[in-house]
This record gives C-alpha cells, sequence and structure tokens, in this order.
C-alpha cells in the first residue's frame, strides 16, 4: 500500500507543470492576473507552455457538509488574461477508480459527477455575476448571480470548456471572452470577484476557494479580489439565422419558417437582443401535471431568447424559488414570467353554443418579434424588453358547423431600472419595474418599485417590493411583501416576510401571483449541522404562516416541519410534517362563496440512496387528510440505472389514493370523490459525444374518481350543507394527460444547433370509469391535442 502511495506521488509530480510556483493567496488581498498574449486550444490537455509559467493556488477547504477542513486531494488553479477573455486552467489530484464522469445536456446541476465550476463578479462590487461549470466528460454548465447568493440556469453564454483525464487525476481548461458577460465601463485597473469550486462525486464533498459554504450569509460580496488592467473588449455581434419545418399531424399541414437572433454588444456595459419570426417548438415539453384547483401551476421559462439577460428584470428574491434547502419554497412572486409571451392565446368572444377546438386552446401563440436592451451606467443597471405576437387562429364548433376565427395577439413591453450604491460595505439598491399588455380584449399595466439592503457582514438583509395593477374593466389594485432575514451564526438563519394583495390586484397577464385579496405573515427557521456522528450533515426547515382575506376570513395557516438527513454512507432521509388549521377556502368554488374546511395533518417520509453510484433509486410514503374529512395515501418510486457515462435510464412511479377528495363540481355545488392517481414516467437519454444528445421522454397522469357526497355552498360564509341529489349534482369523472417527446440534439459550435424533435401530447377528460388505467391511457394517446415533428437548425456567426 505505502508503495502504491510513493508511485502515485511521483507521478502527480511529474505531472505538474515544470516551472508552475504554488502560491498561497490571503482572502482580504487582491490578486493580480498575469496577463498573457498566448494562444491556447480548449481541449483541457494544459499542454501550452503559457501554463507552466503561471502561479498555481490551492486554496480550498470542504464546504458541503461545511467543515471546512482541507480537501483529501489537491486542487491547483492558474489563471491568465488578455484582451479576448480570461483563461481558467485545473488540475486536480483524484485516483482513477474514483473519478466519475457523466455526460448531460447543458446546465443539468442535479447529477452527481466529478466537475469544476467558477463564479466571476464582473460588476466588481457584489451586485451580479455570473457561473460556469464544466463536468468531467465536457458536459457545460452556467447561469447569472444576483446578491446574495441568488443562482439560476437562466442564461447560457457562447464560452469554451474541456476536461482531460490524466494519470493522476484530471484537468480542466476554460476560456470566458469578456465579450459574452456584462461589465461596467472602466478604465485601468478592473476588480473582479472570483470563487472557484470543485465538486468530488464519489465523497458527496464540495470544495471551494474562498470558503463560502451555504450556511454563511455572504457570497458574492465575499469571493476573493482579483485584478486585471486595461480590459477594453472590442464590440461583439453575432447573428444566429435559424431555419425550421414543422409537420402539424393534427391538421395534416407543414410549416416552413425561416427566421434569426441578433445579438450585438457596443461596449461591456450595453447589449441588444432581437429575434424576428423564431420558432420555439424544440423547447423541452413541461412536466404532467392535472391541476383541478383554482391555484395555477407555474412552469419555469426554457426558451433561451428570454433566459438571456433575464437577471435585471429579477425585481426580488421571491421570484426564484429554487433553492437547496429542504423546505418548500412555494410558487414565485414575479410581475415578469416570460412564460406568458407566446403562451395560450386569448380565446376570441364566441356566440352561444360555440366552442373552439381543445388544441388552438393549449398550442402556443407564434411570436412575430422581440427585442431586449440592457445596460449599466455607473450605479444604474436598466432593461427594456418587448415582444410582438402572431394573431392566432381558432377552428370553432356549433349549432351551424364549423368555422374559422382569428383572434387578436398580444403586445408586451417591460421597463426596468435599478440604482445600487455599497455606502462603507452595506448594498442598498432601488428600483422600478413597468410591465405592460395590450390586447384587443383589454389592457393590463403594471407599476413596483422595489428596494434592497444587505448589512456589511451580510447577517442581514431586507427585501420589499409594492405595485399597483391597471386591467381594462378592473378596479386599480395593490399589493406589496417585505422580507427580512438574520443569520445568526453559521447553519442558523431566520426568515420573516408580510405580504398584502388587495382584491383588485391582478398582475397575471405577464406576471405570476397565485392569489390576491390576502393579508399573510410568514416566517422560516432554517438550522444545518455537520458536526455529527450519525450523519454527515442535517437540515432542520420549520416553516409557518397565517393568512386572511379583505372579509377578515382566516383562509389558511399552519406550521411545515422538513428536515434532511445525508447519512456517512451517502445516503438521504427526508421527513415532513404539516399541521393545518381549520380555515375558509375562498378560492376552490371559483367565485362561488368561502366554506369552512377543517383541520387536516400530512406526513412523508422518503429515502434515496447514494446517487453518485450507477444503480442509484428511492422512494417515498405519505399520508394526507382531506378538507372534510378522510384519509389518503402517497406512494412514490424512482431508479436512475447509468451503466456508463453516456447512458441513463430513469423510472418513476406516483400512486395516490385518496378518500374524500373535496372538489368544485358546478355553480354552488361541491363533491367529495374516493380517487385513484397513476403518474408513471420514464427517461433514456444517449450521448453520442457531449455535443450530441438522444433523449426520449414520456408522462402520463391518469385520474379516475368516483362521487361519494355532495354539498352546497352557503350564501354566507360556513360549513357545507349536504345535499342528497349526488347523481344530478356530482358526476363521476376520469382524466389522462399523455406527454411524449423524442430529441436529437446536435450542438454543433457554441450556440448553434441542429435540432430534430416529435412532440405528442393528450388531454382526455369523462372518459368511462369502468375502464381499466391501460385503456385509459391507450385511449388518451391515441387522441392527441398536439402531434407534431419539427426540425430545426440554428447556427451563429459572428465576432
Amino acid at each position: 500500500m505505502n508503495m502504491n502511495r510513493a508511485v502515485f506521488v511521483l507521478a502527480l509530480l511529474i505531472t505538474l507543470p515544470s516551472h508552475a510556483l504554488q502560491v498561497s493567496v490571503s482572502p482580504t488581498e487582491t490578486l493580480e492576473i498575469a496577463e498573457r498574449s498566448a494562444v491556447v486550444k480548449i481541449d483541457g490537455k494544459l499542454d501550452e507552455a503559457v501554463w507552466a509559467s503561471l502561479d498555481q493556488y490551492d486554496e480550498f477547504v470542504v464546504i458541503e457538509p461545511d467543515t471546512l477542513v482541507k480537501p483529501a486531494h489537491a486542487t491547483w488553479v492558474s489563471l491568465f488574461y488578455n484582451q479576448l477573455g480570461l483563461y481558467v486552467g485545473v488540475q486536480v489530484e483524484q485516483p482513477p477508480e474514483t473519478r466519475i464522469a457523466r455526460l448531460s445536456s447543458r446546465d443539468n446541476r442535479q447529477i452527481k459527477r466529478d466537475s469544476v465550476g467558477m463564479v466571476l463578479d464582473t460588476s466588481g462590487e457584489g451586485r451580479y455575476g455570473y457561473w460556469f461549470g464544466i463536468n468531467l466528460g465536457d458536459a457545460q454548465m452556467d447561469g447569472t448571480l444576483l446578491p446574495e447568493k441568488q443562482f439560476t440556469s437562466d442564461w447560457d453564454g457562447a464560452w469554451e470548456g474541456a476536461t482531460s483525464e490524466t494519470q493522476t487525476g484530471w484537468t480542466a481548461e476554460m476560456f470566458i471572452p469578456w465579450g459574452v458577460v456584462s461589465m461596467p465601463k472602466q478604465a485601468g485597473a478592473r476588480r473582479i470577484g472570483l470563487y472557484m469550486e470543485r465538486f468530488v462525486a464519489y465523497k458527496d464533498e464540495r470544495w471551494s476557494w474562498p470558503a463560502l459554504p451555504d450556511t454563511v450569509p455572504q457570497f458574492i460580496s465575499a469571493l476573493q479580489s482579483v485584478s486585471v488592467k486595461d480590459v477594453q473588449p472590442k464590440q461583439q455581434y453575432s447573428i444566429f439565422p435559424s431555419a425550421s419545418v414543422t409537420q402539424d399531424q393534427i391538421d395534416g399541414k407543414t410549416n416552413y419558417r425561416a427566421g434569426a437572433d441578433f445579438f450585438w454588444r457596443p461596449s461591456t456595459n450595453l447589449q441588444l437582443t432581437a429575434t424576428i419570426n423564431p420558432d420555439f417548438g424544440v423547447a423541452e415539453s413541461d412536466d404532467v401535471v392535472i391541476n383541478l384547483s383554482a391555484t395555477e401551476t407555474f412552469f419555469p421559462e426554457k426558451r433561451l431568447f428570454f433566459l438571456e439577460g433575464q437577471d435585471v428584470f429579477t425585481a426580488s428574491p421571491r421570484a426564484d424559488t429554487r433553492g437547496a434547502g429542504v423546505g418548500n419554497r412555494g410558487a414565485p412572486y414575479t410581475l415578469v414570467n416570460t412564460r406568458r409571451i407566446g403562451g395560450k392565446p386569448v380565446l376570441p368572444v364566441l356566440g352561444a353554443g360555440e366552442s373552439a377546438r381543445t388544441k388552438d386552446q393549449i398550442q402556443p401563440n407564434d411570436l412575430l418579434g422581440a427585442v431586449k436592451v440592457t445596460g449599466q451606467n455607473g450605479q444604474i443597471r436598466y432593461g427594456v424588453l418587448a415582444a410582438f405576437e402572431d394573431d392566432p387562429e381558432f377552428l370553432v364548433q356549433g349549432a351551424q358547423g364549423a368555422r374559422r376565427v382569428v383572434g387578436s395577439g398580444s403586445e408586451y413591453g417591460v421597463a426596468r431600472i435599478l440604482f445600487e450604491d455599497q455606502p462603507g460595505g452595506a448594498y442598498k439598491s432601488f428600483g422600478a419595474l413597468s410591465t405592460m399588455v395590450l390586447n384587443e380584449s383589454g389592457d393590463a399595466l403594471v407599476q413596483s418599485l422595489d428596494g434592497h439592503y444587505l448589512g456589511e457582514n451580510g447577517k442581514f438583509k431586507a427585501d420589499a417590493q409594492v405595485f399597483t395593477s391597471d386591467k381594462d374593466g378592473v378596479d386599480r389594485g395593490f399589493g406589496g411583501f417585505v422580507d427580512f432575514e438574520y443569520a445568526f451564526r453559521q447553519g442558523v438563519t431566520q426568515r420573516l416576510g408580510i405580504e398584502y394583495f388587495d382584491d383588485a390586484v391582478d398582475v397575471s397577464d405577464l406576471g405570476f401571483l397565485q392569489r390576491n385579496d390576502n393579508f399573510r405573515i410568514r416566517q422560516a427557521h432554517t438550522r444545518t449541522r455537520s458536526d455529527l456522528s450519525w450523519a454527515r450533515s442535517n437540515q432542520l426547515d420549520i416553516r409557518g404562516y397565517v393568512q386572511k382575506n379583505s372579509e377578515d376570513l382566516f383562509t389558511q395557516g399552519g406550521l411545515f416541519v422538513s428536515n434532511q438527513s445525508v447519512l456517512n454512507n451517502l445516503s438521504q432521509v427526508v421527513f415532513r410534517l404539516d399541521l393545518l388549521a381549520a380555515s375558509y377556502d375562498d378560492l376552490n368554488s371559483f367565485g362561488n362563496g368561502a366554506y369552512r374546511v377543517e383541520a387536516r395533518q400530512m406526513a412523508s417520509i422518503g429515502w434515496a440512496s447514494n446517487r453518485s453510484k450507477p444503480l442509484s433509486f428511492g422512494g417515498k410514503l405519505g399520508y394526507q387528510g382531506e378538507e372534510l374529512g378522510g384519509d389518503s395515501a402517497v406512494y412514490s418510486l424512482y431508479a436512475t440505472w447509468r451503466p456508463d457515462d453516456r447512458l441513463v435510464l430513469d423510472l418513476m412511479f406516483n400512486y395516490l389514493d385518496r378518500s374524500g377528495w373535496l372538489l368544485h363540481s358546478r355553480d354552488r355545488t361541491m363533491g367529495t370523490f374516493d380517487a385513484e392517481q397513476w403518474a408513471p414516467g420514464i427517461g433514456v437519454e444517449y450521448f453520442i459525444s457531449a455535443k450530441q444528445q438522444l433523449k426520449f421522454v414520456v408522462q402520463w397522469v391518469g385520474v379516475k374518481a368516483r362521487a361519494r357526497d355532495a354539498y352546497g355552498i352557503l350564501d354566507a360564509p360556513g360549513h357545507l350543507q349536504r345535499r342528497s341529489d349526488l347523481d344530478a349534482s356530482v358526476p363521476d369523472f376520469a382524466v389522462s394527460q399523455v406527454s411524449l417527446q423524442g430529441r436529437y440534439r446536435w450542438e454543433i459550435a457554441p450556440l448553434s444547433d441542429l435540432f430534430v424533435v416529435y412532440t405528442r401530447q393528450s388531454n382526455q377528460s369523462g372518459l368511462l370509469l369502468q375502464r381499466d388505467f391501460q385503456t385509459i391511457f391507450s385511449d388518451s394517446y391515441q387522441q392527441p391535442v398536439t402531434d407534431a415533428f419539427v426540425v430545426k437548425l440554428r447556427y451563429r456567426f459572428g465576432s
């Protein structure tokens, strides 16, 4: 064993660049990055002479779990820059048998695999930044960052990265052109914040330099300070012509579409993007969700044009709910939900007895074009977005037969300005945001103000936003919220939020807000520990809220406890307990009055195996009480098999057995149901290379519900009144939704792709309950509302 270790160390020394100097750096000093004019081929091999002439830094500590100890393996980082961009070389020590390389599509952060990453605060003042990652095997990840640690994947940049395995570990190269990131206009020396990260999959550990675990309040304001001199990038421009062919199997039509995207950065602090006649038919399908409630389901943006440069329009941390913690953050609060643009069309006014075809009601609207401008001038950042929809067409069926009706497309506008300052080291900002949606059926305008504060040591944080809406046919509405957060010490955080929305405020034409007419106080307390003998780490999250509406009805309140333990064998156990108080439901009657629901409890326990293994699996058992009494059970299973770094098979199965499910039937009638819900899914991905992907996904959700009792809603808020005419009031029902998509993607060059996509979706209801689930699935699949085959080519030309 000692001889093997000696051979390993000797090989490691041999592979180090012969003249590289290993240097220590203080977290408080500013590191001057070397300027070199060398030409480097980004192949991950670090075999150019320039790498041997640079200092190497190994300042990494373990941050996940947050022990802050020295890692088991060395990680050396070298950096240099020129007028083209920043070059980063990383050389890591790791025994061959422990390396885990898994190919994936871009920005997949859920996979356990070896990777290195970097964060750049290009503002130099902790205002905004970008993150970049390269996984062993060359799969890339990137995104944006806002104070203090609001990470998103909503950005894809034209940068290069590659990896290569060595005898003693592996190496990585990254090249970030200055032209792909925003920077303030500045002469002379320019400060940039730097953060380096390494994930070691077989240990399930994250290492970083500087030491900034998720359990401390600061991040972007505490990065390692580095400097570069006289960086004045030249103008950057890109043109992305595209052409697509769509075969609509339902209408029997073939549609040809040509368009183009444009990108122009005349300076480091100004960027203009535009698209003409875009085709978004190759976007990944959303998850299948059957939602029979009055509150909307949020679906994230997946279209590249709207993801690019979106961070300036984020006016509150509540706009992004994708957190790493175990607690349930709920739906977002945002005034700019770009999924509305080119989303479901506005239905035209129809005659009595007429109805539009389901396919046309859910088909995304085509866009004629869109333009976006983002920039910075000193302490002011700004952004403007405009988009224009084509007029949709509907096939309408009525007593006189079928006819074609042309509807009205919408026009969208967004304007944002943000003033940022850091007096005495604290971060302060104040912004304004305005949105506009114009349609022949009515216009909707929203204006808002927002403010943000972060203390110098990062412990205290406050965010607030107030807004007003003005919609045709609706009174002007008002709303707002304020959030406070305090970090008592490493791993212990307390949050408090207060919100109020009157009954007229409505931001749903372009934003997302699950409900108005609400006053709510909410809190969250989180404790994370890693100094445990029985587990690698443990996070306890305790949340609660109370709320009432404008009629002073207590509309909901509860206590929510979640605990996640990562055991020493790297498996995970998650426990959840929800305690909901008796309250009034003023939403799910769909405008027909408020009614009383009982106190209820929900509990679940889940287990997941070590996800770094080729075969990982897990499951969940849960119980939930129903609103008028009744017990329901939840069962979930999943498995992921990765026989090698190119192939992955995902299987999942969810089953819900409900007894006493309360739903609105019609008018002032509610009903309870005994129901079964099946939700299986399968996904297969194969990577020909890191740039070529084959993917097949099918999801199905089927519900069979038999009516149990009928209830009437009283004129005054109170308990529901049981009715005897069940058969006439509350019918049995069944619902089936199927989504199938097959995709081939070839990334020919950065941001240049060939797509071949087949999508088939169905949405059936009222199927015979006597049929089994297999027959329901088959019948639903045979009657699609979307059945399309798309081929699209997009290629980037530019500087």
